[in-house]
């Protein structure tokens, strides 16, 4: 008899969507009698353990403040791979703003969103470090903006649908009103937004600067898994890894279907997806334990403390576990 996993991946590129939209993950898991279920096809009440980790048989790729918040509270995720793909992330301001670029906030309001009911507010965690990185870029600080927090009271999961792509929400609304001068939104959302012709952009965080690095929720990307599953059942642990592995290397032969399907998963067009990310996203969706990457999730999961989100500053070092990836990278070698 078939034993099951479940699984969940945030809306972000990442090789995992991949491997679960097309046959990689299920073939793998099917070699030693494993299925894969998909976290929220079950009822709603398991939705929440996307950010809780209250699920001992849980692999998650995506975001890095669901994982990280979870290790500061007990949880412990085991973390199996890092991902740096820089999607964009976007300061926007209403078309007929006089605002140019960031120095021109100076005095002006910034929205922040505050879901004060979510369990872990990323949303929240991604504005304030966008909106600091944006300001830090301009040799501006904190203080010289007026910080808007804009309360959103929205009861949390499981009474929300599954769908954790960024909001555009109370921070636009107040942006249309005149209540606040500027937002920040990421990835495809914000070329989806554009696209209404209301907003211009004033600064792509990525792309528009080099000497502040863009770390934030999805830069890096995390790859984790549940520590039980990790301690009793490893072997399923280094299928589910090497099926991920086998569609970021697939993803890096076949980019149109790549981009077909990493924009159906960021909630966007083709053309959108392709704006969002680098041109050369597809080679690069591999996980891997690379410096960079370790030091921008160490870099992360300190901000997250200096701001109140986490109990703890975790210890990426520590945290770190490449024996799986090792495992599943010299058995694919093997196979070769």
């Amino acid at each position: 008899m078939s034993k099951e996993i479940n699984y969940t991946i945030c809306p972000v590129a990442n090789a995992s969507y991949i491997a679960a939209n097309t046959n990689f993950l299920k073939d793998e898991l099917d070699k030693i009698g494993y299925t894969p279920i998909k976290l929220q096809t079950l009822e709603k009440e398991h939705w929440k353990e996307h950010f809780t980790y209250e699920n001992d048989r849980l692999f998650r790729e995506g975001g890095n403040t669901p994982p990280t918040w979870a290790k500061s509270n007990g949880a412990e995720p085991v973390l199996i791979g890092i991902n740096l793909i820089p999607g964009e992330q976007a300061i926007l301001v209403r078309a007929d703003s006089d605002i140019e670029k960031v120095s021109d906030l100076k005095g002006r309001k910034i929205g922040i969103p505050d879901r004060v009911n979510a369990t872990i507010d990323h949303q929240k965690t991604s504005t304030i470090e966008g909106f600091e990185n944006a300001l830090k870029s301009a040799g501006l600080k904190n203080d010289d903006v007026e910080w808007v927090y804009l309360v959103d009271e929205t009861p949390d999961y499981p009474s929300q649908t599954p769908n954790w792509t960024f909001k555009t929400g109370l921070d636009f609304t107040a942006l249309d009103e005149g209540k606040v001068d500027a937002v920040f939104i990421k990835l495809s959302a914000s070329e989806r937004v554009l696209d209404s012709g209301k907003y211009r952009r004033i600064l792509n965080i990525v792309t528009d600067q080099n000497d502040v690095d863009p770390v934030n929720n999805e830069y890096p990307n995390v790859f984790t898994v549940s520590r039980k599953l990790a301690e009793e059942e490893p072997e399923v642990v280094v299928a589910y890894v090497k099926a991920v592995v086998k569609a970021a290397r697939w993803a890096a032969d076949h980019k149109e279907e790549a981009e077909e399907l990493l924009a159906e998963q960021t909630h966007g067009s083709v053309e959108q997806y392709r704006r969002a990310y680098p041109a050369d996203f597809y080679k690069h969706l591999e996980p891997n334990f690379s410096e960079d990457g370790l030091k921008a999730l160490q870099t992360r999961a300190q901000f997250l403390y200096d701001h109140g989100f986490t109990k703890s500053v975790v210890d990426v070092s520590k945290w770190a576990d490449k024996s799986f990836l090792e495992r599943a990278l010299s058995e694919l070698a093997q196979e070769a």
